[in-house]
């Protein structure tokens, strides 16, 4: 992707002179990085999760769809008891 600088300079003066795009901008910047955690976190869940659980796949999954509720929920716990404790350090 090509930048023209100039082009790159107005957008600079744009959000110097109006804090509400700027701010605006920043909102979604962080919902979007936060939408990829999202996905980064299910899809290690998934993919650890059914690893773990399913040895084949049949008609249905049986036993094997406890293992998997049981898994992403420790999963989930863990990650929470994780960022709330990094959250704690931090402070």
């Amino acid at each position: 992707m090509d930048f023209d600088a100039n082009a790159l300079q107005d957008v600079t003066e744009q959000l110097k002179n109006n804090p509400d795009l700027a701010r605006m901008l920043i909102e979604e910047q962080q919902k979007m990085e936060a939408q990829n955690q999202l996905k980064v976190i299910v899809n290690k869940l998934t993919s650890d999760c059914w690893n773990i659980c399913v040895d084949r796949v049949g008609n249905s999954l049986g036993r094997q769809e406890t293992c998997l509720t049981n898994c992403a929920e420790r999963f989930l716990e863990s990650d929470q008891f994780i960022r709330q404790r990094m959250s704690s350090q931090k402070q």
